[in-house]
């Protein structure tokens, strides 16, 4: 194994390295991408898929280790890509949760290793295959990546092209262009335009969080919500006239419950964009998310029409703004705050085709989709993420269990699928009219 190539750690790396390492702010959390796989499974073919992904993909070969005071990241020629086979009966749904629980908290030593591969066999033909990155060498959209991979290479007829994308750029050649864009004040441009746009930030105070909690141990716990096709329907039809997206839709409904709850009219929520603001990129497995703080100002006697605008613009101005992630800024009004930038998340999966969602038989004879663990992994206080499935829109929210009870996340969610309803049966109706339909208790704001 031969080190090929050695750069400084990119900007998003040397941060959360940084939060992790010398404030404690979270532990590490792995990137998995995991695929359910029925049929007459070859195991050699899941590990020649392993192998041909470590070689595709420059991250699933870079390791990272400290020099001084520095990150640095080492690409490697090559790196062993071994498949652990773990056997269990056919049905045994709950062993493989635990066994799928323990590989996903167990750390994975990103100086040697930073991808893990896992293939559970429950019976003959049925099983879980887990691809296990590092959270420093991969990310939401890099998983996408893998997925679309893992089908094609998995999907194709023996002896036929899987045909893969194409990838342009590995994550050295991201990190040299960010460099560049360093050096040529795009950067400090982008930094000091949100210095500006958030000065004086407050997070949102929400009723419901305990008094006294460990912030940098969240325990993780999930609730979850549908919202069936029509109303899904009706909410990007509602984008589309507004001329916004199903991103801020959903954003505007979310500041809107907070609103509800907190009373504050001056709302922060933390999220995660892709900044791959360059064609080259789309087919690049690495760590280019940035976590931005999104400001908007919830007027009390306004329309959610008039949310919805402002929610736009909000978005619209962090686009453009995405290359620099909310932990480079300095925030004096949050000194002295007792709760973090990222306590409040909001994330959105890409909206996309129901057949994108569903395992599909492939040419191979095998049926391959996705697999989503039923545990909740976030490390946010509370994380509200819409993942639109065609037929459905799921929402999925993680808490922390000891900051939230468990009665006070489900109202709240319930009252986030109940308003997207009334939204949309009248975008223009006042917000003290919407939230009027809320319980007295949860009208903080009304």
């Amino acid at each position: 194994m031969t080190v090929t190539d050695e750069a400084p750690a990119s900007i998003g790396q040397r941060l959360v390295w940084f939060l992790e390492h010398y404030r404690s702010e979270s532990s590490s959390v792995s990137c998995p991408a995991l695929f359910r796989i029925r049929g007459d499974l070859d195991t050699g073919r899941v590990r020649a898929a392993a192998e041909l992904l470590t070689a595709r993909h420059g991250s699933l070969r870079t390791t990272l280790v400290r020099r001084g005071r520095e990150l640095v990241q080492r690409v490697h020629d090559r790196l062993p890509a071994p498949v652990r086979t773990v056997a269990l009966p056919a049905g045994a749904e709950a062993e493989l949760t635990r066994q799928l629980r323990a590989e996903l908290t167990a750390p994975i030593p990103v100086d040697t290793t930073p991808v893990r591969f896992t293939l559970w066999r429950l019976g003959d033909r049925d099983a879980v295959w887990c691809v296990n990155m590092h959270h420093l060498i991969s990310d939401a959209w890099s998983c996408g990546v893998v997925v679309d991979d893992v089908v094609r290479l998995l999907g194709a007829a023996p002896g036929t092209d899987p045909a893969l994308r194409p990838v342009d750029w590995q994550y050295l050649d991201f990190c040299r262009w960010e460099r560049a864009a360093a050096d040529g004040g795009e950067l400090r441009r982008q930094q000091e335009w949100w210095q500006a746009r958030l000065a004086g930030i407050r997070l949102p105070v929400l009723p419901g969080r305990a008094d006294v909690v460990d912030l940098a141990r969240p325990e993780p716990a999930l609730a979850v919500a549908e919202l069936p096709g029509p109303v899904g329907d009706g909410l990007r039809e509602l984008a589309r006239a507004e001329r916004t997206t199903l991103f801020s839709v959903f954003l505007a409904l979310y500041y809107l419950l907070l609103h509800s709850r907190t009373g504050q009219g001056d709302l922060t929520v933390a999220s995660f964009f892709a900044n791959r603001t360059r064609r080259e990129l789309q087919h690049t497995v690495g760590f280019l998310a940035t976590m931005l703080a999104l400001r908007t100002t919830v007027a009390p006697a306004g329309s959610f029409r008039d949310l919805l605008a402002e929610t736009r613009r909000t978005v619209l101005d962090a686009v453009v703004h995405q290359a620099v992630p909310a932990q480079m800024l300095s925030l004096p009004s949050l000194v002295h705050s007792p709760g973090r930038l990222n306590d409040v998340v909001f994330q959105m999966l890409p909206d996309r085709s129901p057949e994108a969602w569903e395992a599909a038989t492939l040419p191979s004879g095998l049926e391959v989709g996705t697999f989503r663990p039923p545990q909740a992994l976030s490390r946010f206080g509370l994380n509200l993420t819409v993942i639109p499935r065609g037929d459905r829109i799921e929402a999925r929210l993680s808490y922390a269990r000891n900051q939230f009870a468990p009665e006070w996340v489900e109202r709240f969610l319930a009252d986030f699928a109940a308003t997207a309803r009334a939204v949309l049966a009248d975008p223009g109706r006042s917000l003290p009219a919407l939230l009027g339909q809320l319980r007295p208790a949860e009208r903080a704001a009304s």
